[in-house]
């Protein structure tokens, strides 16, 4: 998507200083929908509007808008898709506050549900890396686990009463494995809500445990730069409500 936000701006009039706006923004976009552009991806980038200032939200949603219908325009999206600014999010939001998450420790008959929870809320991983996870990128001799991205590797510490819950049995190539091969995101996700049910946090999500994992690593201390590696981020422009 960067080509595309280039060409973008560069049709665009606009001084030096609206130049480096427009491309920090629209950047902040991409990374925060992970390079996809779909109702959830656009669902989940206004909830993170919701934390910003009105004035933040109304600049960013006018160069997202304009950048949706470049994309529109262009071929690359086979819809227009038009963000609107909620009364709702005009509002002051409360502030973000750590959630007792005892809960997900406790014994279940949804295992796979409790295992996707732990591994989102205790090391920020989204359920597309869970998918991914192999047994050989988990070291219980180490307590690390490897986790690849778009080329980028990053290696987790895994905390010490997690270790129990991965150690199996298991079998196959993934850790969740559907003979040899990786279960969808939407297994991931049905897996997680109902395990969440079942501890009565129906309204706990992935976008919620992983929030709290950021949450306890700010109040570790570490820097948001530090948490964005953490996540494997390549910028901390998505975390600046954290600020």
């Amino acid at each position: 998507m960067n080509q595309a936000i280039t060409r973008f701006i560069a049709q665009k009039k606009l001084s030096p200083h609206s130049q480096s706006a427009y491309f920090y923004d629209l950047r902040q976009f991409v990374e925060l929908c992970h390079e996809t552009v779909s109702p959830q991806e656009l669902a989940a980038y206004q909830l993170f509007l919701q934390d910003l200032k009105p004035a933040a939200q109304k600049r960013k949603l006018s160069a997202v808008n304009q950048f949706l219908y470049f994309l529109y325009e262009d071929g690359q999206l086979d819809k227009f898709y038009k963000l609107k600014l909620q009364q709702t999010v005009l509002a002051k939001r409360p502030q973000k506050t750590r959630a007792n998450l005892s809960l997900l420790w406790q014994e279940t008959s949804e295992k796979n549900g409790q295992l996707i929870a732990l591994l989102i809320a205790y090391l920020g991983l989204l359920p597309s890396e869970i998918g991914e996870i192999r047994l050989q990128d988990i070291n219980l001799d180490f307590q690390v686990l490897t986790v690849q991205k778009s080329n980028r590797k990053r290696i987790l510490s895994l905390p010490k009463d997690l270790i129990p819950y991965l150690k199996g049995p298991f079998s196959g190539t993934y850790l969740f494995d559907k003979k040899g091969q990786t279960y969808s995101r939407q297994w991931l996700f049905n897996r997680l809500a109902a395990f969440l049910r079942l501890i009565g946090k129906r309204e706990w999500t992935a976008q919620f445990l992983r929030e709290q994992y950021i949450l306890g690593q700010l109040d570790a201390g570490k820097s948001l730069e530090e948490v964005a590696k953490l996540l494997g981020l390549k910028t901390s422009m998505s975390l600046e409500k954290y600020r």
